[in-house]
C-alpha cells in the first residue's frame, strides 16, 4: 500500500487530516539573524585582512634578513617576519574558510526548507487525487 493511499485512508477513517503543506508552513522559516550575519561578515573581514598582513610580514622579514650581514639579526627577522607572517596568513585563511562554511550551511538550510515545502505540496496534491477517486 502506498503512502498516499495510507494518508487518504486515515482521512477517510475519521481522523482529522492535517495537510503536509500546513505542517511545513507552521515551522519557522530559516532567516539570517543579525548575529549570524555579523559573524559571517566579521570572519570574512578578519580573514581578508590577516592574510595579506601575514604576507606583508613575510616580505618584510625577508627584506630585513637579506639586508643585514649578521646572522644573529637574520634569526630575529626569520622568527618575527617569517614564522609570525606564516601564522597570520594561516589564521586568516582559516577565518576566511570558516566564513565560507557558515555561508554554505545557511544556504543548505534554505534549500532544505524549500525542498520540504515542495514535497509537502506534492503530498497534498497526491492526497487530493487519491480522495477524488
Amino acid at each position: 500500500m502506498s503512502t498516499a493511499k495510507t494518508w487518504a485512508g486515515r482521512a477517510v477513517n475519521g481522523r482529522p487530516r492535517t495537510t503536509a503543506a500546513a505542517t511545513v508552513a507552521a515551522r519557522p522559516k530559516t532567516r539570517t539573524t543579525e548575529s549570524e550575519r555579523l559573524m559571517q561578515q566579521g570572519l570574512s573581514l578578519a580573514g581578508s585582512l590577516l592574510m595579506p598582513l601575514g604576507l606583508l610580514a613575510i616580505g618584510l622579514g625577508w627584506y630585513g634578513a637579506a639586508h643585514t650581514p649578521y646572522t644573529f639579526e637574520q634569526v630575529s627577522y626569520l622568527v618575527s617576519g617569517g614564522i609570525g607572517g606564516l601564522a597570520l596568513t594561516t589564521l586568516g585563511g582559516f577565518l576566511f574558510f570558516g566564513s565560507w562554511l557558515a555561508r554554505i550551511a545557511h544556504q543548505q538550510r534554505q534549500q532544505t526548507e524549500l525542498l520540504a515545502a515542495e514535497i509537502a505540496r506534492l503530498a497534498d496534491a497526491i492526497l487530493t487525487l487519491e480522495s477524488g477517486d
